[in-house]
């Protein structure tokens, strides 16, 4: 898509350059030297220390079977006592997100089982999901973080195992409850939000771990080939939203179909790696790789 309205390609250009830009963030949170940005942003959401981490490079999920559908994390960490955690950002919500981040929850939970080990290694995983839009499903939860878990149906302060727990943080409904007054204003999600806010900058002052996440994002978006990618994924999302709009407006499931086929074989025309184009259609690398070789043809 080439944008010829400047206001229009002045907005996507500055929330280009946000950490909830994907590229953005993956660099900010999963790159290997980060550690310290990431463990404040772990404590800072659950609430509690959580110790040394150890960023992991290998962000494909391991597949069961050769048909499995290959997982790509954004973040990817473990502590010393073997606790798993992955974040994500994702600044489109969809019906099946739900399964999704359950999906890379179970993968990376038994990623590390081998054949003849006791289930006694698994180790706990925690899952946290951030969201730059609307989940329906939340509409009726007044609050912007939710922490789910299996419970038992009548006796629901019994919780099945401590292994699984999926954090999901709700950046709209965020804003909207500080603006009201509801909520205090948190300093992590700001810096997401607004990098060069005024919270943010006030907060730089006596915070050692958000002046360092403040200087490390504009690192990043200071370097032309992170600017250029993550600016080209945002247009390239403003582009699957568009046909994805414009298929559910006409009602034709097989003009959305084209329409993501369409997105697919642009942005890898523009030479955008296959990992983000699977991310930002919600598709598998599998999927991805088939709709460009038929293509091809």
């Amino acid at each position: 898509m080439i944008i010829t309205n400047p206001e229009l390609k002045k907005q996507v250009e500055e929330r280009s350059l946000l950490p909830t830009n994907d590229v953005i963030f993956h660099i900010l949170f999963g790159k290997v030297g980060n550690e310290n940005i990431t463990r404040k942003f772990i404590e800072n959401t659950l609430n509690t220390e959580v110790g040394e981490i150890e960023l992991d490079k290998n962000l494909n999920l391991q597949q069961e079977h050769y048909d499995d559908k290959l997982g790509v994390l954004d973040v990817r960490a473990k502590t010393k006592d073997g606790i798993n955690y992955n974040i994500e950002m994702q600044n489109t919500s969809s019906d099946i997100l739900p399964e999704r981040i359950l999906s890379y929850w179970s993968r990376l939970y038994t990623g590390d089982l081998k054949r003849g080990n006791d289930y006694d290694t698994l180790a706990k995983t925690v899952a946290i999901l951030i969201v730059n839009d609307d989940i329906v499903k939340f509409d009726l939860i007044n609050k912007y973080t939710t922490r789910w878990n299996i419970r038992e149906e009548e006796y629901n302060d019994i919780i099945l195992t401590d292994d699984l727990d999926i954090r999901i943080i709700e950046l709209p409904k965020y804003k909207k409850l500080v603006s009201n007054g509801s909520v205090e204003k948190n300093i992590w999600l700001e810096f997401l939000l607004k990098p060069n806010g005024k919270e943010v900058l006030t907060a730089m002052k006596d915070d050692a771990k958000i002046r360092e996440a403040h200087d490390e994002w504009k690192k990043i978006i200071e370097d032309e080939k992170a600017r250029d990618r993550a600016l080209r994924l945002e247009i390239a999302e403003l582009d699957r939203n568009t046909a994805i709009k414009h298929a559910r407006r006409d009602g034709i499931k097989e003009g959305m179909e084209a329409g993501i086929e369409k997105i697919i074989q642009s942005m890898f025309e523009q030479n955008v790696p296959l990992e983000d184009i699977a991310k930002y259609t919600q598709l598998s690398l599998e999927e991805v790789q088939n709709i460009i070789n038929k293509n091809k043809k």
